[in-house]
């Protein structure tokens, strides 16, 4: 949806239809009622997320890398197309229009964060939920994590975090096939150690990864 061949109407219309539909499972029933909107992206391997302010016109650009790029070679203008995108959604659902005024004109921050990292190309993902379940809107902003150079630290918070989203995905109500993975963690759980069900986590990890990323690469080929 981000390529030539697409507008911003044709965008708005699948984000219309994601965003109401998220609204309406929280029973959010007037945006005006809302402070932060969170769009989290995948582009290139790699997930970030913008922040909207809806009341004071803000929007901050998280992502846990501290490689320096130009934005515009960086991001290839996903986010004033996200920007633009959101603008136009609102205007169909708030009276404030001075809100609509500013996030229209506002330019894209990078919220500058300690724990931004140089070598570790793999958690993003971490990273970026965490910042959408942290993040408030104000500073000073302390989610827990230690700074790269502590490698070690900051390595075992987000192995702890991953360990801690994926139950919370796995044993989720809107997971269908909940039971049976429950059934066989508890199955496998009779034999093995907590060392070997942690390794094991960890092998079916990076399997699911591989395999998502071959599908993804694959599809870009033949749809190229």
């Amino acid at each position: 949806m981000y390529g030539p061949k697409y507008n911003d109407n044709d965008r708005l219309k699948l984000f219309a239809s994601n965003l109401d539909d998220i609204l309406g499972k929280y029973e959010v029933k007037k945006l005006d009622t809302v402070d932060l909107i969170f769009i989290q992206v995948l582009l290139s391997d790699h997930f970030w997320c913008l922040c909207f302010h809806l009341k004071n016109g803000e929007i901050e650009l998280m992502d846990n890398s501290r490689f320096k790029e130009l934005f515009s070679k960086r991001y290839h203008g996903r986010l004033e197309k996200l920007q633009r995108v959101l603008v136009l959604y609102l205007k169909d659902k708030i009276r404030r229009k001075e809100w609509i005024r500013n996030l229209e004109t506002a330019s894209i921050i990078r919220k500058e964060m300690d724990w931004r990292t140089l070598q570790n190309g793999v958690d993003c993902g971490v990273f970026t939920m965490r910042h959408m379940e942290t993040y408030k809107g104000k500073s000073p902003w302390n989610l827990g994590f230690v700074n790269e150079d502590k490698k070690t630290i900051q390595d075992s918070q987000l192995q702890f975090l991953r360990y801690r989203y994926l139950s919370k995905i796995v044993l989720s109500d809107y997971n269908l096939i909940r039971k049976q993975v429950y059934d066989k963690a508890k199955e496998f759980a009779k034999t093995a150690s907590i060392v070997d069900v942690l390794n094991d986590l960890d092998n079916k990890i990076r399997d699911r990864l591989d395999q998502f990323f071959k599908l993804d690469k694959l599809k870009k080929n033949v749809t190229s």
